[in-house]
């Protein structure tokens, strides 16, 4: 495969000749030194400087893949080591339940790759689970700044920090949180479900129930939207006369309107 195809991702280091010395004592050395890489937009990457230590150092460099794909080389065992490893670890743990644990791997990631989005949503889910709201809603807002999250592939770990959020009453953060997500995905039946029930909870029915009417209106058939619609009607909660019933009504019982 074209190496130009491949993401550039994780630890690279680079060799340079430096000369030592002067006069009869000069001479010429190889200094090495490692860097953390990540491709973005642009065929550009961001390139930081890693000390003795493997710990960030100095300020970010964007330079053209090319010139990092000629002049760095690449350094799988280190970037297993710093960056794969701990995140595997750490979301073994989450799923485990040892939420101080996983946090802690968490942390290892987050040092070196800041914007690391497993880390983020893996952060936030087990700092929520250890009852930390203050730095969960840190790692929350670090997270909502990148559009990336709110990718396919990152859906489950996206509903999981939902649920989260909403289980420990942070009604608000919950809201912006799919709201963002909404603007990437607009027409998610799922998303529009959610949204609806973060409101309810909030003790706000009218929007509960625009969200709730939007879920329906994308799939008649959702289950947990149709239960959602049935607890509203029979617990009475709109006022007598308010067409959202009969709209509602149309979802829950629909072989009702076709009966000859």
């Amino acid at each position: 495969m074209d190496a130009t195809c491949i993401k550039l991702y994780g630890v690279f280091s680079r060799e340079q000749e430096v000369t030592l010395g002067t006069g009869t004592t000069k001479r010429k050395s190889v200094s090495k030194t490692s860097w953390f890489a990540k491709e973005i937009s642009g065929n550009k990457v961001e390139m930081r400087s890693l000390d003795m230590h493997l710990r960030i150092q100095g300020a970010l460099t964007v330079l053209d893949k090319e010139a990092v794909l000629d002049d760095f080389t690449p350094e799988p065992q280190l970037t297993y080591k710093l960056l794969s490893s701990p995140l595997m670890k750490g979301d073994s743990y989450r799923e485990q339940g040892n939420h101080a644990s996983a946090v802690r791997e968490y942390e290892k990631v987050r040092s070196i790759d800041d914007a690391n989005i497993r880390a983020l949503f893996g952060m936030g889910i087990s700092l929520l689970a250890l009852g930390k709201t203050q730095k969960a809603q840190y790692v929350f807002n670090d997270l909502i700044k990148l559009n990336e999250a709110f990718q396919e592939q990152h859906k489950h770990l996206f509903n999981e920090l939902g649920i989260s959020l909403r289980r420990r009453g942070l009604i608000e953060e919950t809201l912006r949180y799919y709201f963002k997500a909404q603007e990437m995905s607009p027409e998610d039946e799922n998303l529009q479900f959610n949204i609806a029930r973060a409101y309810f909870e909030g003790d706000d029915l009218d929007n509960a129930i625009t969200h709730l009417l939007n879920a329906l209106e994308i799939n008649c058939s959702l289950e947990s939207a149709l239960k959602f619609a049935r607890f509203i009607l029979e617990k009475e909660l709109l006022a007598f006369g308010d067409a959202r019933t009969s709209r509602l009504n149309s979802y829950v019982s629909p072989a009702s309107e076709t009966t000859a």
